[in-house]
């Protein structure tokens, strides 16, 4: 019986989610790799879970988001101006939602062919108590999804 040629997988986007971990540091430069040899771009993404306001002691209304947006998006700028530097097109993307949900549907909308993420590995309780974003992404992506386990210390 002949062998069934195998079809080119030609990467042109790859995301790559970030919660500025030591994981998902791991997996920006796999990506990084993926990205040079492909000639891809990297959308780097960060999602800020859903919460808008919150009280602090003073009885002050504080608008979390936009707190948090103010420091990440330095983050992720000098994340991309970093990879820009090593001759990688890349662009920043910081949106608000449920992790696992955002990186799919952003994953769609940018049509990319891969998503790169890192993983926390954790384990028993842990696991069943907070579930797994990389594994929830995994289930439900429309593009094939590297994980990239987060280096022992």
């Amino acid at each position: 019986m002949p062998k069934a040629k195998a079809k080119r997988f030609d990467v042109k986007t790859i995301l790559v989610p970030t919660d500025f971990s030591a994981g998902a540091e791991t997996a920006l430069d796999h990506a990084a790799a993926l990205a040079k040899s492909f000639d891809a771009k990297l959308i780097v993404l960060h999602v800020i879970e859903t919460f808008t306001y919150t009280m602090t002691e003073a009885l002050q209304v504080v608008n979390v988001y936009q707190v948090v947006k103010t420091a990440v998006e330095p983050a992720l700028d000098e994340i991309v101006q970093d990879l820009k530097r090593d001759r990688v097109t890349a662009s920043r993307l910081l949106v608000q939602g449920k992790a696992d949900q955002e990186i799919v549907a952003q994953a769609k909308k940018a049509r990319a062919d891969l998503i790169v993420m890192g993983t926390h590995g954790r384990r028993g309780v842990s696991h069943a108590f907070m579930g797994s974003v990389a594994e929830r992404v995994v289930r439900t992506a429309p593009c094939p999804v590297l994980t990239v386990r987060t280096p022992d210390k």
